[in-house]
């Protein structure tokens, strides 16, 4: 859906840019750089954008899989948001996002989350997830500005982040204006 150079996409073993326009499948994986952004559109309507320095991996993509859009991906690193447009709210999917370790099981939602080698957030903006990370019990997480994070490893007790703070988490998923961004 639109892309903030420099971006690339792996697939099949070969790295070339990314495109706005270019079909996405199971197995692509995602790369921004320094400065970059990507935005994505998903077949039912929700939208993923990926900051600079990040890594996406579509490992399922099902946009028929019993009767409704499934989905699961991986942000090895940098910042992501999923955001499901007011309009795909009503379709039925079945998205879980992974976040280095830690898994949101997503129903129709607005989060935020990052990754680095230390630490791992999921802030919740709106709508209801399960987070959790491997051997633990998940969290359900449905109150705005929830926030869920793992640090060095160990899982911290959820609390809520300031309007301020989202704002800034926010701002680096966003693709910028007059920065060589195509749509």
């Amino acid at each position: 859906e639109g892309v903030q150079m420099p971006a690339w996409i792996e697939r099949d073993g070969q790295r070339a840019p990314l495109v706005v326009g270019m079909e996405l499948r199971a197995g692509d994986r995602l790369i921004t750089g320094g400065g970059s952004r990507a935005l994505i559109k998903l077949v039912e309507g929700s939208l993923v954008k990926l900051g600079e320095n990040g890594t996406l991996n579509l490992t399922d993509i099902d946009p028929q899989r019993e009767g409704f859009f499934k989905a699961a991906m991986r942000v090895a690193e940098g910042a992501f948001r999923f955001t499901t447009d007011v309009l795909a709210k009503s379709r039925k999917r079945e998205i879980a996002i992974t976040v280095a370790n830690v898994t949101a099981g997503i129903r129709g939602t607005d989060l935020w989350g990052k990754s680095t080698a230390e630490r791992q957030i999921v802030c919740l903006i709106e709508g209801a997830i399960e987070v959790g990370a491997p051997d633990e019990k998940p969290v359900v997480m449905d109150q705005p500005l929830q926030f869920y994070q793992r640090d060095k490893g160990k899982t911290q007790p959820v609390g809520f982040v300031a309007p301020e703070q989202i704002r800034k988490w926010a701002a680096e998923t966003e693709i910028e204006a007059g920065k060589g961004a195509a749509r």
